[in-house]
């Protein structure tokens, strides 16, 4: 009972830790990169940027959370890398998804950005192998996946199979992991810490790449299925074999994902937000399909009561919000 408390007050610490102190800093720097967009000469490319930056702005929202991870003095610096990281990987989804992903004068900045930002913190070079390595990964991910739902997912298949050697994890959800950005905002805020280790540095990777990264991509692929089927798109859950199978092992990953966060410090605060990802999927109504509902009740139990007591906060305020729309 008291671990069950504890849980759950450390994930609405963090919830008015994320809305105090990030939200309004996360609004700032998008309003701040939105201004660059609308200064491209090039108009296709403005647009572009501009319909990422609206279409995908509750994603840079969403990470920012990983920014309470940092002491607070070292937030907004932390918020300064994780937005254009993220505003990056987003608006290369949408030139790649237009069939266009070389780059341009924007992706540049943005990479650049982030990049200078977090060489600006006090532990980047020991955490820097990994951050470059988990932001190519995604990258390489996004492509991947991409590729596969324009055809052929054997590519896709292959390059999931070398990214571990272990066997415990089927190989979509390796790819799914590995689509994921979670684990570079992660070592983006380790590298805030002055006294972060290498060794807190593999931890920290080993725990969101690919168990949380996964069930990140999972539960938005829950969110999206029904409108995926009708357009077509590529949806990770399609490679189960049916919703109790998928149930059963998204609950196996988010123990695995559990499991890797309890020896990590601040473990609290990342097992928050693990909680906090599970509640904004699992609050959503698609979550109450009938092939999500398996999948919800095994994460619910999964994932514990901190995710128990922000999915009912999360479907109060989604209700509060139909009803005033």
């Amino acid at each position: 009972m008291r671990a069950a408390a504890r849980e759950t007050g450390a994930a609405l610490a963090a919830l008015a830790a994320y809305v105090a102190t990030v939200l309004p800093a996360v609004r700032g720097e998008l309003r701040r990169w939105r201004k660059l967009a609308e200064a491209m000469a090039d108009s296709e490319r403005k647009s572009q940027a501009l319909t990422s930056l609206e279409e995908k702005r509750a994603n840079v929202e969403a990470v920012a959370v990983f920014a309470t991870l940092a002491p607070l003095r070292h937030r907004r610096a932390v918020l300064r890398a994780i937005v254009p990281l993220q505003l990056a990987i987003d608006y290369r989804d949408t030139l790649e998804e237009a069939g266009d992903a070389s780059g341009d004068d924007y992706l540049d900045a943005l990479d650049s950005a982030w990049v200078r930002e977090a060489e600006a913190l006090a532990s980047y070079s020991t955490v820097a192998p990994l951050l470059r390595a988990a932001a190519d990964r995604c990258a390489e991910g996004q492509r991947q996946t991409h590729a596969a739902a324009a055809g052929d997912p054997s590519e896709l298949q292959r390059w999931a199979e070398g990214l571990e050697e272990s066997g415990e994890y089927r190989w979509w959800e390796l790819a799914a992991g590995a689509s994921s950005s979670v684990a570079a905002h992660a070592l983006i805020a380790a590298a805030a810490d002055p006294e972060v280790s290498a060794a807190t540095a593999t931890a920290i990777d080993a725990a969101y790449n690919p168990s949380i990264g996964a069930l990140t991509v999972f539960l938005d692929d829950l969110a999206d299925r029904e409108a995926d089927r009708e357009a077509g798109e590529h949806n990770y859950l399609a490679y189960y074999e049916d919703s109790g199978d998928a149930a059963d092992r998204l609950a196996w990953i988010a123990r695995r994902a559990s499991a890797r966060i309890d020896p990590l410090p601040r473990a609290s605060r990342h097992r928050a937000i693990l909680a906090g990802v599970g509640a904004f999927y699992l609050s959503d109504p698609a979550a109450q399909s009938p092939y999500a509902q398996p999948v919800r009740r095994a994460l619910l139990a999964a994932l514990g009561p901190g995710t128990r007591v922000l999915t009912a906060f999360m479907r109060t305020r989604r209700g509060v919000g139909r009803g005033a729309s």
